[in-house]
């Protein structure tokens, strides 16, 4: 049996992400696909766009074969935090032979790989010139992303590739794959279509975002040539009762968790002394979240990494935590969300395999899980409360809470 990943957000999943199941399937033969896929939280640190489970529906409908839920903790943490997030899980199964990601810039996937491993050595070694000119930007008050591109930029051809978010989160995973020793084969898959920030919609690569705007400015799915007909359907049954969420949507909610905790905001991941001096300064005219995130904005501190620090006041997302989790190399146990009926022996296969409990049942957690797993969990639990109320709040409908949320079973 082999079995391949795919460590995604899928927010929501259209022709692109459906393209690279296919392929990875096809080229590497591998029998089973699993996902691993944020919650109701994004990397970037704003709401799913969609709940999570509908978004594992739309996954198994489009070829994946297993769903897990990557814990929120590493779902909105930095790049980095959730790349090592998701390969310690992939470790931790056991039976992972390869993680497919997509990467942009490059025609050949092998040429693709070589200039991604090479920069990945780069970032693992630190030689003195790389320090030497990331520590320059730094203290010029660059943010980091852009401090590191730079100093990268010395040492390596094609710079501007590093800004693609694609390339981002490849660099990412090849450094976590390295780091933890792992014996997962690493698999670029190039994008087709359109690039990540493309505006167009009307086409069969639409990006996830263009999808997303467009959806939103013109309430009608089926103009959206960019979504396989399945996620078409799944996103038409929901629009207007649990989808769209967005940031704004969390407004009131952030609010009342920022002047809860605003004596103490830098116990959360993400917030420095100094970001939590500029949120309370103002904080006093505060209108609404995004409004509120784009007069913190500046040249060091960029828009998504205070997306994150509000995502982890919201959610109470503790520095304590993390670092413990880090300690114990992030994995405590593999969340299912949903699966392919006739993927019964992959699950099988992981449970003879797997280092960490597979959970399936939310009821049994308290005797499956202790200490920091556990804490891990209930964090999760409550983004998951969150993001449900401001659904209930903003369309008027009462939906499942995780404890009876069925996982989804095609």
């Amino acid at each position: 049996m082999k079995v391949g990943a795919i460590i995604a957000e899928y927010n929501p999943f259209h022709n692109g992400h459906k393209y690279q199941i296919e392929k990875f399937r096809r080229e590497q033969d591998i029998d089973y696909i699993i996902v691993i896929m944020s919650g109701d939280f994004t990397q970037r640190g704003e709401p799913a766009w969609m709940p999570k489970h509908l978004r594992a529906k739309t996954a198994i409908m489009g070829g994946a074969d297993l769903v897990l839920e990557l814990p929120v903790y590493y779902a909105t943490g930095s790049a980095a935090v959730f790349a090592e997030g998701a390969v310690a899980h992939l470790n931790a199964l056991n039976c992972v032979e390869a993680l497919s990601f997509g990467c942009e810039g490059f025609d050949a996937e092998a040429e693709h790989l070589e200039w991604l491993e090479r920069i990945s050595n780069i970032l693992m070694d630190e030689p003195e010139r790389y320090k030497e000119s990331l520590s320059r930007s730094l203290k010029c008050g660059l943010s980091y992303p852009a401090a590191r591109a730079g100093a990268l930029s010395e040492l390596i051809e094609m710079p501007e590739l590093l800004a693609a978010p694609n390339n981002i989160l490849a660099l990412e995973y090849i450094t976590a794959l390295k780091k933890s020793c792992s014996s997962i084969q690493p698999i670029p898959v190039a994008r087709k279509g359109n690039g990540y920030h493309d505006p167009d919609s009307d086409c069969f690569f639409a990006s996830a975002s263009a999808i997303r705007r467009a959806i939103q400015c013109e309430n009608d799915i089926d103009l959206q040539e960019g979504l396989p007909e399945t996620s078409r359907k799944i996103i038409d049954a929901g629009f207007q009762r649990e989808l769209p969420m967005r940031p704004e949507d969390l407004s009131s909610m952030f609010a009342a968790s920022f002047l809860r905790s605003a004596s103490d905001l830098s116990r959360y991941m993400d917030v420095t002394e100094e970001i939590a001096n500029r949120m309370l300064y103002f904080f006093k005219n505060y209108r609404s979240l995004p409004d509120f995130l784009m007069k913190i904005k500046n040249r060091a501190f960029t828009y998504s990494r205070l997306c994150r620090c509000a995502a982890h006041i919201l959610l109470e997302l503790d520095k304590e935590t993390f670092v413990r989790a880090q300690a114990d190399d992030y994995a405590y146990y593999a969340r299912v969300l949903g699966f392919r009926k006739d993927a019964a022996p992959l699950l099988g296969y992981m449970k003879k395999n797997t280092a960490i409990p597979i959970l399936t049942k939310m009821s049994s957690y308290p005797e499956t899980l202790s200490g920091n797993g556990r804490r891990l969990l209930e964090a999760d639990i409550r983004a998951a409360d969150y993001y449900r109320t401001a659904l209930q709040v903003k369309y008027g409908q009462t939906l499942k809470n995780e404890f009876n949320q069925e996982i989804i079973i095609l």
